[in-house]
């Protein structure tokens, strides 16, 4: 079923969302017949690493050009409410999700929505046969050579392109499989209604299966609190990870992505966290 999205995707200075940060974020926003609704483009201001060499080559962002642009902390919240209600699509996106959640952490940002995620690079690995999928070798097949790769909002342009198209074929594979009954399409995107965290449950997130989950938020004062979650069920799947209900000891209930999740469970996630501030 069709659904109002938000193509997104980054430029920034490595790969490392901890040691990193990003340096551009576009997006453009689409409605559900995949008309084009607004457009975000903004250079931002890097504080804790180098736009180096291989950097502006690949980018043409140049350390010049982010010294006057507002910073993640003056950015973010105007994408966040930019993207808010949105699927998000994006190509790659766990590189760009890890950047955003980041993101979010450093700015001490509380009380945001579960993302919803397609990844147009997992998905065209199942639907096409390429010989790269790096998404600047799409451009061809989307005839959209006239953009120059690796500007996010030109990558956004693109990555939409793709989506689209990729929509049509599981368009096509969905009317072949209408067999299926839709008690079982329930069953499937969204899960069973219990939130027991069984073994299975745990191999399908990815999650530790020997020991109990934890949960860690920042209080007020910015001190991270950690609480054990008793209960977990998958709200709905997606190509990468799923939106998940947590369930902790007071009964809180908490949305949260699966593979944010994954990342608290790391025993050194607050020490690292610390390290970055």
């Amino acid at each position: 079923m069709s659904e109002k999205y938000v193509v997104f995707d980054f430029e920034t200075t490595g790969f490392s969302a901890q040691k990193n940060e990003i340096i551009q974020i576009g997006a453009v926003k689409y409605d559900e017949n995949n008309q084009e609704q607004a457009r975000f483009n903004q250079l931002v201001k890097n504080q804790r690493s180098y736009v180096s060499t291989e950097i502006t080559q690949l980018t043409g962002i140049k350390p010049a050009d982010l010294l006057n642009q507002p910073t993640i902390e003056e950015i973010l919240p105007e994408f966040l409410d930019f993207i808010k209600g949105h699927l998000l699509v994006a190509h790659n996106a766990p590189f760009d999700i890890s950047f955003l959640y980041q993101a979010i952490i450093d700015c001490a940002i509380t009380d945001v929505e579960a993302f919803r995620v397609y990844d147009t690079l997992a998905e065209s690995k199942k639907l096409l046969t390429m010989s790269s999928y790096a998404l600047e070798n799409f451009k061809d097949l989307l005839e959209m050579n006239d953009l120059r790769s690796h500007d996010a909002l030109n990558d956004c342009l693109i990555t939409a392109k793709l989506y689209q198209y990729l929509q049509k074929i599981e368009e096509v594979e969905l009317s072949v499989e209408s067999e299926v009954t839709d008690e079982e399409v329930q069953l499937d995107l969204f899960g069973d209604s219990s939130d027991e965290i069984t073994d299975s449950l745990r191999r399908k997130l990815n999650l530790p299966i020997t020991k109990a989950l934890v949960y860690y938020q920042q209080n007020l004062e910015l001190k991270w609190e950690r609480f054990e979650v008793l209960g977990i069920s998958i709200e709905r799947e997606y190509s990468v990870g799923s939106s998940l209900n947590i369930r902790l000891h007071n009964s809180e209930k908490v949305k949260i992505h699966s593979d944010f999740l994954k990342e608290m469970q790391k025993s050194n996630f607050v020490t690292i966290m610390e390290e970055e501030k």
